[in-house]
């Protein structure tokens, strides 16, 4: 008896590309048979691939619907003559002719019928060979969205930093505990055991200067161990912190001099038993 076969697992970038396209449903069987087999595995996967969805359906909620130039119809139709066009199917075989009765008056069918049955046939081949419309078309909703998202992916509340907050709030067995900041504003800790990570969803943070910086914490009963500096965009940020969380650990956030600390050196304003 033959062992089955698996699909070969893709290259780490090659699979976060896969994953990316397999949230938006824009994979092959075979690349989804891939992705499939991945996920089945991996609760990392699985998160980061509800990070995904939700970036994608930040990226709906921010576009803006576009109405269709006029012109792109006319444009459409102009192209088609250069389309490969399908065979139509075999005629049948013709009857046999009525005697004749009267001469054969020849007619002619006035221009206004000849441009119908033209804009006719135009729409029969749209109907036919709508692979290459609908190519052009994907083409151009992606060139806006990769401007839209590059734009927007960077930077401590881009897409790419809430996409990675995502992926902990989604996992299983994900918690979180929202508090008020002593400085003000609101923070939200995110961890999961399962995946050994948590993050901080923060908004409305005072802006503390270029000298100074957001530092996180894990503290446990060895002390504190540096987890990440921020500084909030527009007092908004999310981070994951750096390092392995374990459950019990209190998460902490204190103001620092500019590039962090060892150690912290001012008393907390956020602290969170997990």
């Amino acid at each position: 008896m033959t062992e089955p076969e698996f699909p070969e697992r893709p290259d780490p970038d090659d699979l976060d590309a896969l994953l990316a396209a397999y949230a938006l449903d824009a994979v092959t069987d075979e690349e989804r048979a891939v992705v499939e087999a991945r996920l089945a595995e991996s609760p990392e996967l699985r998160a980061e691939l509800a990070g995904h969805r939700a970036a994608a359906d930040a990226l709906a909620e921010a576009v803006q619907p576009v109405p269709p130039p006029p012109a792109l119809k006319a444009s459409i139709f102009d192209r088609l003559d250069g389309v490969e066009q399908v065979p139509a199917p075999a005629a049948p075989a013709p009857a046999a002719p009525a005697p004749a009765a009267d001469p054969v008056v020849e007619r002619r069918e006035p221009a206004a019928s000849a441009s119908g049955r033209a804009d006719r046939e135009a729409r029969r081949r749209w109907f036919q060979r709508p692979g290459a419309i609908i190519a052009a078309a994907a083409a151009a909703v992606l060139v806006v969205a990769g401007a839209i998202v590059g734009v927007n992916w960077p930077g401590p509340a881009g897409w790419g930093a809430q996409r990675e907050v995502q992926a902990i709030a989604s996992a299983p067995d994900a918690e979180s505990t929202t508090v008020t900041s002593a400085e003000g504003g609101e923070v939200t800790i995110v961890w999961s055991e399962e995946l050994g990570r948590s993050a901080v969803r923060a908004s409305d943070l005072p802006d503390v200067g270029a000298d100074s910086t957001y530092e996180l914490w894990y503290i446990d009963e060895a002390g504190a161990t540096p987890a990440g500096t921020f500084d909030p965009d527009d007092g908004e940020a999310f981070v994951v912190l750096d390092g392995v969380f374990t459950p019990g650990v209190v998460v902490g956030m204190t103001v620092e001099p500019a590039g962090g600390s060892e150690a912290p050196t001012t008393e907390p304003i956020v602290v969170v038993e997990t």
